[in-house]
């Protein structure tokens, strides 16, 4: 009688344990699915997109913006859009946040000579922030400079590429996209090696001068292609080059950077 006591005992405390098992198990595998299935940063329900635009300042275009946050929605993006001094170098620190990037702002160049005596490019994004002398340190460590737009007399801040090395956090999901529909967003590709290091997929934007209203041409039917279609990133912006050309005054076509992983 002990002894079968003993075995029942024994039993019910091996189901009991079998039990928390299969729960542990369970509970185990649903926080990986929660997590992606890679043992990462936890998926959102939906992809994020942000549409940052500070030419509203200046150059408004509110049917252009409404058009493509109307397409990401359809699509089931989550969409910030964010205009005006509201882009600012807080914004670009976090542009990991987001699945798609989409930037309408002005773009620089510069020529500048180091100690060695050799002559090097440089580009930077502006923000929608006028130039104070707070920022100084930030231009003495190459993170950020004062800049002028095209025929403009106001200086905005604008960031550089060590910025986004640097002030950047987080990394980019994979597969993360990025659009910046601004003058010399490509003249080097600094930027977007920056952005890459992060762990960014595509980057687009252009080369050189491009006007205002082919600008916003290609970037709507860039979006139309590529988010309201579904046609591969790659695939779109060859499309919007065939359909609409390369910029007709400055002629430059819209470029992609893609970085394999």
């Amino acid at each position: 009688m002990v002894k079968k006591r003993r075995v029942r005992r024994w039993g019910r405390e091996l189901l009991l344990g079998i039990f928390a098992l299969v729960v542990v198990v369970v509970v185990a595998v649903a926080l990986y699915l929660s997590m992606g299935g890679s043992g990462g940063v936890p998926t959102t329900a939906k992809p994020k997109a942000l549409v940052a635009d500070s030419l509203m300042l200046d150059y408004p275009n509110p049917d252009l913006i409404e058009h493509i946050v109307g397409v990401l929605k359809s699509a089931g993006y989550e969409v910030d859009v964010v205009t005006g001094r509201d882009v600012n170098l807080t914004l670009y620190s976090r542009l990991t946040d987001y699945d798609l990037v989409i930037l309408r702002v002005h773009g620089g160049r510069a020529l500048y000579r180091t100690p060695d005596g050799k002559l090097h490019r440089l580009n930077g994004l502006f923000t929608g922030v006028p130039w104070s002398e707070e920022y100084r340190p930030l231009k003495r460590a190459w993170l950020a400079t004062r800049a002028f737009p095209y025929n403009s007399t106001k200086a905005f801040v604008a960031a550089l590429p060590k910025f986004f090395d640097v002030m950047l956090s987080g990394k980019f999901r994979p597969g993360s996209v990025m659009i910046v529909a601004s003058c010399f967003s490509l003249y080097t590709s600094d930027i977007a090696d920056a952005l890459a290091r992060k762990g960014l997929s595509m980057f687009i934007g252009w080369e050189g001068p491009v006007t205002l209203n082919h600008m916003d041409r290609v970037l709507r039917r860039l979006v139309d292609y590529a988010v309201g279609e579904g046609v591969p990133w790659p695939e779109a912006v060859k499309r919007v080059n065939e359909e609409l050309g390369p910029d007709p005054t400055y002629g430059e076509p819209l470029k992609i950077v893609i970085y394999w992983r």
